[in-house]
């Protein structure tokens, strides 16, 4: 047995674990996108591979990262670049200045367009294409308020407002919420559910409520997803091709209840999260990043397949060399420098914590 970890390197391993689990997860999910769960059982069983797709957000080369990765990314790099939490004013001013807009699916097109034409960056989500794009990035929010969920919600819900309104909204900061509580060196999954439901919206809670009542009668992930598929998809995903027998969602409503349910199925395995999220059909690139985002904080980058890794790190090479100018730069050099920033956060909090008792003191 090796030594023990520190504490800050338990915690730097939670962050890469966050960070490229759920980038894993993006690109399992990618391949089958927007199919049913019971076409990709026929097909592949479970996704256990990296495998090509059709995408404008990248080359869709094995293991690269679609939309989902590619604007978490540029969160976290903001986040980095301020050395503190963002505000939503940070975070409009980093899309005009950084995002490259060929690497963004048409909702964050139009989050960026109104943007760039001097929109209040507080409220450009507000009427935009409802869809998970908010869900799917905000975990550098989660990690910059580490162990504490409530300031992660506040802040996933102010952050989420760039590109998102309403369920899908409120969806982002829950997640926020749960990623912030899988950093405590003491968290479970139960612990991470119930961070994820206690910050939360009353819409949310409801489906919370319904999904993981079908989780608790499930055995497994594939009786769960009989039972999900036949119960809870989301009809009002603004779709024209919709019909009774085939349609698709990507809406936050659906998918969140979804990754919270296969944490819980999986015991938070992070290369089962990976796997049953990739594989569960539906927005499933979104599915897996997000639940492997929560696992991966929960277990570390210590446990995610070393393969999968590798093969995530070298494919996405050429997006780390086009948003930082070098090719040496990889989701560990972002958790690395998020470690930085949680250091500023901890001096902040002191610096808080001194003029508090300054306040409070009663003697002359």
């Amino acid at each position: 047995m090796g030594p023990q970890k520190t504490k800050a390197e338990r915690t730097n391993d939670a962050i890469y674990g966050c960070l490229i689990a759920a980038a894993i997860g993006d690109a399992l999910g990618a391949p089958v996108e927007g199919w049913y769960w019971t076409d990709i059982r026929e097909k592949y069983g479970r996704v256990e591979e990296f495998m090509p797709f059709d995408t404008g957000y990248s080359d869709g080369s094995p293991g690269t990262y679609t939309d989902d990765s590619v604007l978490r990314h540029y969160l976290a790099l903001c986040i980095i670049e301020h050395g503190r939490r963002v505000t939503p004013d940070d975070w409009g001013e980093y899309w005009i200045q950084h995002v490259n807009t060929k690497r963004l699916w048409i909702a964050e097109e139009v989050a960026r367009i109104k943007l760039a034409q001097g929109m209040n960056p507080w409220f450009t989500g507000r009427e935009n294409v409802p869809a998970g794009c908010a869900s799917m990035m905000i975990q550098p929010v989660g990690i910059v308020n580490a162990g504490n969920p409530r300031q992660a919600f506040q802040d996933g819900m102010n952050i989420a407002g760039v590109n998102q309104s309403g369920s899908n909204q409120e969806a982002a900061a829950s997640v926020a919420a749960g990623q912030a509580e899988a950093l405590k060196h003491d968290a479970t999954v139960d612990s991470v559910i119930g961070a994820m439901y206690d910050n939360s919206s009353f819409l949310m809670r409801r489906a919370y409520d319904l999904t993981m009542d079908l989780a608790r009668a499930s055995d497994s992930v594939d009786s769960f997803a009989t039972k999900f598929y036949d119960k809870m998809l989301d009809w009002s995903w603004p779709q024209r091709k919709w019909s009774k027998e085939r349609y698709f969602s990507g809406n936050s409503l659906e998918f969140v209840p979804v990754v919270m349910a296969i944490l819980s199925l999986c015991e938070g395995d992070v290369n089962e999260c990976l796997i049953e999220g990739a594989s569960f059909g539906r927005d499933c690139d979104t599915i897996a990043a997000v639940v492997g985002g929560l696992a991966g904080a929960l277990q570390g980058a210590t446990a995610v397949r070393p393969q999968w890794i590798e093969q995530s790190e070298q494919a996405n090479g050429p997006f780390f060399e086009e948003v930082e100018g070098s090719d040496e730069m990889t989701v560990k050099s972002v958790a690395d420098r998020l470690i930085g920033v949680l250091e500023n956060e901890a001096l902040a909090a002191r610096q808080r914590a001194g003029q508090l008792a300054g306040l409070l003191e009663k003697n002359n």
